[in-house]
């Protein structure tokens, strides 16, 4: 892929609508979200490409291959996109308010927009039970989607 060129806000929409996953982690009485992209290593590009797209916000990393465990499948080598400080969660809530999510997802995403904006507002002043319905709101609806679901081998 061409080094100059630059991916169209759509196309980020579409594959995030996808490939992106809007969550959060608690710990103790504070919060932490994020927004994360992963892909296998081979698609290392598309990575670096929405990288940029965000203007260098967030980070990339690269996990390793992992071999089944107790706890976990096997993982492939793959390379992921996560933004999490708070300053820059704002750039991804700009491009998601002005191209917005067309899939189930969007759901999910307003949520966790309410819950940046309001962590944004109030920082350490955080309504513990506003956050809590928001996060059980989330929390239900990532249940919800693909990536939680337990798929059965088909017969096939």
């Amino acid at each position: 892929m061409d080094k100059d060129f630059m991916l169209d806000p759509w196309f980020i929409t579409g594959f995030s609508d996808g490939e992106a996953a809007f969550t959060f982690s608690r710990s103790g009485k504070g919060f932490s979200l994020y927004f994360s992209i992963t892909q296998r290593e081979d698609n290392k590009d598309i990575i670096d490409k929405i990288y940029t797209y965000f203007g260098g916000v967030g980070k990339i990393y690269s996990r390793k291959e992992r071999l089944p465990s107790k706890y976990s499948g096997h993982t492939k080598p793959n390379t992921y996109f996560r933004v999490c400080k708070q300053k820059e969660l704002l750039r991804v809530i700009e491009h998601f308010d002005k191209f917005p999510l067309q899939s189930k997802k969007r759901e999910v995403y307003n949520i966790w927009r309410e819950m940046a904006i309001a962590k944004t507002k109030y920082f350490l002043n955080c309504a513990s039970d506003e956050f809590a319905v928001f996060s059980k709101q989330l929390s239900v609806l990532n249940q919800k989607s693909r990536a939680f679901k337990k798929h059965s081998k088909s017969a096939h």
